[in-house]
């Protein structure tokens, strides 16, 4: 079995290409879930290396309990994938309803902020880590006006880390994928973490280009 990895973030048939992607790599999976009726469908064959663990976005309790729940199950965690997507809130901005922003902005842009501050802590107190940050919207031409805000928060929070935690024993890069076939894309980022990982590494990066669109490492 190869080194555990944490897959969370937002639930979606991507995330579960992504959870078996990983399992097929031989790694001990740790994935997130919302309740017990989304927990992706994977084969009966991969036995006892997927491992759920319950997560409730809005929370950043819960996503202490997230790590707190990791340190017990194993000591070698060192990778992390946060998966971020559109959260479908397809409205012209002046039909949108305040309450659905609100709703938004709990379950996605606090989500990832509180699941990241845990796993950035988590690492940095253990001295090593690698984080991988995924934006994929199924190959949407033009994003909604309230999710076009969340990729752009999410493009900003990313290089923002890579500036925050340049010199520290934590590796962070960003994917980015706008494409249908999310067998490939998932294939994609695991290509990047596990076998492209130190060039890939303080990137922001796009699926299909040969490079990242800025390096942000400093000379």
């Amino acid at each position: 079995m190869q080194e555990p990895v944490l897959i969370t973030g937002k639930q979606s048939a991507f995330t579960d290409d992504m959870i078996q992607e990983f399992l097929n790599r031989q790694h001990q999976v740790f994935a997130t879930a919302d309740s017990a009726d989304e927990h992706p469908q994977v084969p009966d064959s991969v036995g006892s290396g997927l491992h759920y663990l319950p997560w409730s976005r809005r929370s950043l309790l819960s996503a202490r309990s997230v790590m707190l729940a990791l340190d017990g199950e194993t000591r070698d965690m060192s990778r992390a994938v946060v998966v971020c997507a559109p959260e479908g809130i397809h409205t012209p901005l002046h039909q949108t309803e305040s309450a659905l922003i609100e709703q938004g902005v709990d379950a996605a842009l606090k989500g990832y902020l509180f699941i990241l501050k845990e796993v950035l802590g988590y690492f940095l107190r253990r001295g090593s880590g690698d984080i991988t940050v995924v934006w994929y919207d199924g190959g949407a031409e033009v994003l909604p006006p309230f999710d076009a805000t969340l990729c752009g928060a999410v493009q900003g929070l990313v290089r923002s880390l890579f500036a925050f935690y340049e010199g520290e024993a934590v590796t962070i890069r960003g994917l980015q994928a706008s494409e249908s076939d999310s067998r490939a894309v998932a294939r994609w980022v695991a290509e990047q973490i596990i076998d492209k990982a130190e060039k890939s590494s303080g990137r922001w990066q796009k699926y299909g280009q040969r490079s990242g669109l800025l390096s942000f490492k400093r000379a």
